[in-house]
Protein backbone atom coordinates (compact mmCIF):
# COMPACT_ATOMS: atom_id res chain seq x y z
CA UNK A 1 0.00 0.00 0.00
CA UNK A 2 1.27 3.47 -0.89
CA UNK A 3 0.81 5.79 2.06
CA UNK A 4 1.89 9.29 2.99
CA UNK A 5 1.16 11.21 6.20
CA UNK A 6 1.87 14.93 6.19
CA UNK A 7 2.03 16.27 9.74
CA UNK A 8 1.10 19.89 10.51
CA UNK A 9 2.19 19.63 14.12
CA UNK A 10 2.40 17.26 17.07
CA UNK A 11 0.31 18.71 19.87
CA UNK A 12 0.60 17.58 23.48
CA UNK A 13 -2.75 15.84 23.86
CA UNK A 14 -4.49 14.99 27.12
CA UNK A 15 -5.75 11.38 27.31
CA UNK A 16 -6.92 11.57 23.69
CA UNK A 17 -9.65 9.46 22.12
CA UNK A 18 -9.76 8.87 18.36
CA UNK A 19 -13.11 9.16 16.55
CA UNK A 20 -12.94 7.51 13.13
CA UNK A 21 -15.83 8.76 11.01
CA UNK A 22 -15.43 8.08 7.28
CA UNK A 23 -18.12 7.19 4.75
CA UNK A 24 -17.95 5.63 1.30
CA UNK A 25 -17.89 7.99 -1.66
CA UNK A 26 -19.40 5.45 -4.08
CA UNK A 27 -22.45 7.17 -5.51
CA UNK A 28 -24.62 4.03 -5.45
CA UNK A 29 -24.20 3.70 -1.68
CA UNK A 30 -23.71 7.30 -0.56
CA UNK A 31 -27.41 7.93 0.08
CA UNK A 32 -27.68 4.98 2.50
CA UNK A 33 -24.27 5.03 4.15
CA UNK A 34 -23.14 8.67 4.55
CA UNK A 35 -24.02 9.02 8.25
CA UNK A 36 -20.38 9.09 9.44
CA UNK A 37 -19.38 11.82 6.97
CA UNK A 38 -22.44 13.88 7.91
CA UNK A 39 -21.49 13.55 11.58
CA UNK A 40 -17.96 14.81 10.95
CA UNK A 41 -19.21 17.67 8.80
CA UNK A 42 -21.51 18.76 11.63
CA UNK A 43 -18.81 18.45 14.29
CA UNK A 44 -16.27 20.38 12.20
CA UNK A 45 -18.84 23.10 11.63
CA UNK A 46 -19.97 23.41 15.25
CA UNK A 47 -16.69 22.80 17.12
CA UNK A 48 -13.23 24.33 16.92
CA UNK A 49 -10.84 21.74 15.53
CA UNK A 50 -7.22 22.11 14.49
CA UNK A 51 -5.87 19.98 11.67
CA UNK A 52 -2.80 18.07 12.80
CA UNK A 53 -2.13 15.69 9.90
CA UNK A 54 -3.32 14.54 6.48
CA UNK A 55 -3.13 10.95 5.26
CA UNK A 56 -2.96 10.00 1.59
CA UNK A 57 -3.18 6.37 0.56
CA UNK A 58 -3.68 4.01 -2.36
CA UNK A 59 -6.42 2.50 -0.20
CA UNK A 60 -8.63 5.41 -1.23
CA UNK A 61 -10.43 5.20 -4.56
CA UNK A 62 -8.25 6.47 -7.43
CA UNK A 63 -10.13 9.74 -7.73
CA UNK A 64 -8.60 13.20 -7.63
CA UNK A 65 -10.74 16.00 -6.19
CA UNK A 66 -11.25 19.09 -8.37
CA UNK A 67 -12.22 22.27 -6.50
CA UNK A 68 -14.51 25.09 -7.63
CA UNK A 69 -11.52 27.07 -8.91
CA UNK A 70 -10.31 24.24 -11.14
CA UNK A 71 -7.38 23.12 -8.98
CA UNK A 72 -6.92 19.47 -8.12
CA UNK A 73 -5.77 17.51 -5.08
CA UNK A 74 -5.46 13.88 -4.08
CA UNK A 75 -8.18 12.17 -2.08
CA UNK A 76 -7.28 12.26 1.59
CA UNK A 77 -8.40 12.07 5.19
CA UNK A 78 -7.44 14.49 7.91
CA UNK A 79 -6.71 14.16 11.61
CA UNK A 80 -8.10 17.04 13.69
CA UNK A 81 -7.75 17.77 17.41
CA UNK A 82 -10.14 19.47 19.83
CA UNK A 83 -9.30 20.22 23.48
CA UNK A 84 -11.52 19.05 26.32
CA UNK A 85 -11.51 17.09 29.56
CA UNK A 86 -10.27 14.41 27.19
CA UNK A 87 -8.84 15.73 23.94
CA UNK A 88 -10.56 14.51 20.80
CA UNK A 89 -8.80 13.37 17.65
CA UNK A 90 -11.21 13.23 14.71
CA UNK A 91 -10.46 11.40 11.46
CA UNK A 92 -12.57 12.86 8.66
CA UNK A 93 -12.13 12.97 4.91
CA UNK A 94 -13.24 12.36 1.36
CA UNK A 95 -13.94 8.65 1.64
CA UNK A 96 -13.44 5.47 3.58
CA UNK A 97 -10.81 3.18 2.01
CA UNK A 98 -11.97 0.82 -0.72
CA UNK A 99 -8.83 -1.30 -1.07
CA UNK A 100 -6.09 -2.46 1.31
CA UNK A 101 -8.41 -1.86 4.24
CA UNK A 102 -6.34 -3.91 6.69
CA UNK A 103 -3.24 -1.92 5.87
CA UNK A 104 -5.07 1.39 6.08
CA UNK A 105 -6.52 0.49 9.49
CA UNK A 106 -3.01 -0.27 10.74
CA UNK A 107 -1.67 3.02 9.34
CA UNK A 108 -4.40 5.01 11.12
CA UNK A 109 -3.85 3.26 14.44
CA UNK A 110 -0.08 3.47 14.18
CA UNK A 111 -0.27 7.25 13.87
CA UNK A 112 -2.93 7.47 16.59
CA UNK A 113 -0.63 5.57 18.95
CA UNK A 114 2.08 8.17 18.31
CA UNK A 115 -0.43 10.79 19.51
CA UNK A 116 -1.05 8.87 22.75
CA UNK A 117 -4.51 7.56 21.84
CA UNK A 118 -5.67 4.57 23.91
CA UNK A 119 -9.33 4.43 22.85
CA UNK A 120 -10.80 4.51 19.35
CA UNK A 121 -14.47 4.93 18.43
CA UNK A 122 -15.50 4.04 14.89
CA UNK A 123 -18.74 5.46 13.48
CA UNK A 124 -20.80 3.80 10.77
CA UNK A 125 -24.01 2.26 9.58
CA UNK A 126 -24.94 -1.32 10.38
CA UNK A 127 -24.90 -3.56 7.33
CA UNK A 128 -26.87 -6.68 8.22
CA UNK A 129 -30.21 -5.67 9.66
CA UNK A 130 -33.45 -5.11 7.75
CA UNK A 131 -33.94 -1.61 6.41
CA UNK A 132 -35.86 0.43 8.98
CA UNK A 133 -38.98 2.39 7.94
CA UNK A 134 -38.08 5.95 6.88
CA UNK A 135 -40.13 7.44 9.72
CA UNK A 136 -38.40 5.41 12.46
CA UNK A 137 -35.81 6.89 14.81
CA UNK A 138 -32.54 5.11 13.95
CA UNK A 139 -31.43 2.60 16.57
CA UNK A 140 -27.85 2.81 17.86
CA UNK A 141 -26.00 -0.48 18.12
CA UNK A 142 -22.41 -1.35 18.82
CA UNK A 143 -19.66 -3.76 19.77
CA UNK A 144 -16.23 -3.45 21.33
CA UNK A 145 -12.78 -5.01 21.30
CA UNK A 146 -13.10 -6.51 24.80
CA UNK A 147 -15.70 -7.33 27.43
CA UNK A 148 -14.94 -4.20 29.44
CA UNK A 149 -15.67 -2.14 26.34
CA UNK A 150 -18.95 -3.98 25.82
CA UNK A 151 -19.89 -3.12 29.42
CA UNK A 152 -19.17 0.56 28.70
CA UNK A 153 -21.49 0.52 25.69
CA UNK A 154 -24.22 -1.23 27.67
CA UNK A 155 -23.92 1.37 30.43
CA UNK A 156 -24.79 4.05 27.87
CA UNK A 157 -27.85 2.20 26.62
CA UNK A 158 -26.35 0.94 23.37
CA UNK A 159 -27.74 -2.33 22.04
CA UNK A 160 -24.89 -4.82 21.62
CA UNK A 161 -24.45 -6.50 18.24
CA UNK A 162 -23.87 -10.26 18.52
CA UNK A 163 -23.08 -13.14 16.18
CA UNK A 164 -23.10 -11.35 12.82
CA UNK A 165 -20.44 -10.25 10.32
CA UNK A 166 -18.98 -6.76 10.71
CA UNK A 167 -17.46 -5.87 7.33
CA UNK A 168 -15.17 -3.18 5.99
CA UNK A 169 -12.74 -0.63 7.42
CA UNK A 170 -15.08 0.91 10.00
CA UNK A 171 -15.24 -2.47 11.73
CA UNK A 172 -11.71 -3.67 10.98
CA UNK A 173 -10.20 -0.66 12.75
CA UNK A 174 -12.00 -1.76 15.92
CA UNK A 175 -10.74 -5.32 15.51
CA UNK A 176 -7.17 -4.04 15.15
CA UNK A 177 -7.34 -1.66 18.13
CA UNK A 178 -6.27 -4.18 20.76
CA UNK A 179 -3.14 -5.05 18.75
CA UNK A 180 -2.06 -1.41 19.18
CA UNK A 181 -2.75 -1.32 22.89
CA UNK A 182 -6.10 0.43 22.49
CA UNK A 183 -9.72 -0.33 23.31
CA UNK A 184 -11.99 -0.13 20.29
CA UNK A 185 -15.69 0.65 20.01
CA UNK A 186 -17.96 0.50 16.97
CA UNK A 187 -21.09 2.66 17.10
CA UNK A 188 -23.58 2.18 14.31
CA UNK A 189 -27.04 3.32 13.35
CA UNK A 190 -29.55 1.13 11.60
CA UNK A 191 -30.13 2.48 8.13
CA UNK A 192 -33.36 3.36 6.39
CA UNK A 193 -33.58 7.11 7.07
CA UNK A 194 -33.51 8.93 3.72
CA UNK A 195 -30.50 11.06 2.89
CA UNK A 196 -29.43 13.34 4.48
CA UNK A 197 -29.57 11.65 7.89
CA UNK A 198 -30.32 14.23 10.60
CA UNK A 199 -31.97 11.75 12.97
CA UNK A 200 -28.99 9.41 12.67
CA UNK A 201 -26.54 12.23 13.40
CA UNK A 202 -28.60 13.28 16.44
CA UNK A 203 -28.58 9.73 17.81
CA UNK A 204 -24.83 9.34 17.26
CA UNK A 205 -24.14 12.69 18.92
CA UNK A 206 -26.22 11.54 21.89
CA UNK A 207 -23.92 8.56 22.37
CA UNK A 208 -20.75 10.68 22.02
CA UNK A 209 -22.15 13.08 24.61
CA UNK A 210 -22.68 10.24 27.08
CA UNK A 211 -19.27 8.73 26.46
CA UNK A 212 -17.07 11.83 26.10
CA UNK A 213 -19.11 14.88 27.05
CA UNK A 214 -19.48 16.18 23.46
CA UNK A 215 -22.54 18.40 23.70
CA UNK A 216 -23.75 20.24 20.61
CA UNK A 217 -26.94 22.11 19.78
CA UNK A 218 -29.01 20.03 17.38
CA UNK A 219 -31.98 22.34 16.71
CA UNK A 220 -31.01 22.66 13.05
CA UNK A 221 -30.83 18.90 12.65
CA UNK A 222 -34.18 18.48 14.40
CA UNK A 223 -35.79 21.06 12.10
CA UNK A 224 -34.41 19.24 9.06
CA UNK A 225 -35.73 15.92 10.36
CA UNK A 226 -39.21 17.43 10.83
CA UNK A 227 -39.11 18.89 7.32
CA UNK A 228 -38.15 15.51 5.89
CA UNK A 229 -40.89 13.77 7.90
CA UNK A 230 -43.50 16.03 6.29
CA UNK A 231 -42.12 15.26 2.85
CA UNK A 232 -42.22 11.53 3.58
CA UNK A 233 -45.81 11.75 4.84
CA UNK A 234 -46.82 13.47 1.61
CA UNK A 235 -45.68 10.39 -0.28
CA UNK A 236 -47.79 7.28 0.18
CA UNK A 237 -44.93 5.10 1.38
CA UNK A 238 -45.75 1.91 3.32
CA UNK A 239 -44.28 2.09 6.82
CA UNK A 240 -42.99 -1.48 6.77
CA UNK A 241 -39.40 -2.63 6.34
CA UNK A 242 -38.43 -4.58 3.26
CA UNK A 243 -36.51 -7.79 3.67
CA UNK A 244 -32.77 -7.65 3.23
CA UNK A 245 -30.75 -10.60 2.07
CA UNK A 246 -27.38 -10.76 3.75
CA UNK A 247 -24.47 -8.33 3.65
CA UNK A 248 -24.07 -6.27 0.53
CA UNK A 249 -22.35 -3.07 -0.40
Amino acid sequence: MWERIEVDGKPALKDPVLIVSLSTNLSQYRAMYSQAKELTNFMLQEMEFTRIATIYSSAFPPVAVISDDGTVRLSSAEFYSHPGSRDLVLLAGDSSPHDEQYEFAEAVLRYARELGVNEVVSIGARWTEQVAPPSAVPKVTGFASDEAGVAVLKSHGIEIVKDEPAPFFASLVVGFAEKFGMRGYKISVDHGEPSPHPLSVIQLLGVLEKMFGIKLQTEGLEAKAQEMAKEIQSIDTPDTPRERAGVYG
